[in-house]
């Protein structure tokens, strides 16, 4: 239930947004038109996530900003919370259970969660740093910062829609 209170303010200042410039849909490759570096996980996400500000600067920043926004965020502790859709923030010179994280963080969409094995799959690119493939990544719950919830309403596109078997932790499908 506070999710749902908390996002309908969330939506009120994405619509506010939207007038200072919200990202728009573009190219996965490019990120060209978001407001971010092109190649960069922040331009990959903000080109999928078309409720993503376009100034919200370096991934290790986003949920400073977020909050800042007027955005639900959680804690990475609380992965139960967390649902596809979110976008997991990890923070800058992380050291993970699939690499480092750069010295500006790491932004990816959640596209799967599964409690019982410890783990958040993420759509993202530049993970390794350099290669601009968006791509499916898994990472330990504990490696995520945390989690950006995004506005009542908005959905996650398509084309990252799993057919995981992620569950909740009573066992019942996400």
């Amino acid at each position: 239930m506070l999710r749902a209170i908390t996002t309908i303010t969330t939506g009120l200042v994405v619509g506010l947004s939207a007038l200072g410039g919200a990202a728009t849909a573009v190219s996965t490759e490019t990120g060209t038109g978001t407001g971010y570096p092109a190649g960069q996980c922040t331009a990959y996400v903000a080109s999928q996530l078309s409720w993503i500000p376009s100034n919200w600067g370096n991934a290790d920043l986003w949920l400073i900003d977020a909050r800042r926004a007027g955005f639900t965020t959680i804690s990475g502790a609380d992965v139960d919370a967390a649902l596809p859709g979110d976008v997991a923030v990890i923070a800058a010179d992380a050291h993970t259970s699939d690499g480092r994280a750069s010295d500006d963080g790491h932004v990816g969409i959640v596209t799967a969660i599964d409690e019982s094995a410890g783990t958040v799959t993420l759509s993202s690119a530049n993970w390794p740093e350099g290669d601009t493939t968006p791509r499916s990544l898994t990472f330990a719950t504990s490696d995520i910062e945390g989690y950006i919830l995004p506005p009542s309403g908005a959905s996650m596109p398509a084309s990252l829609s799993t057919t995981s078997s992620a569950t909740s932790p009573a066992g019942t499908p996400n």
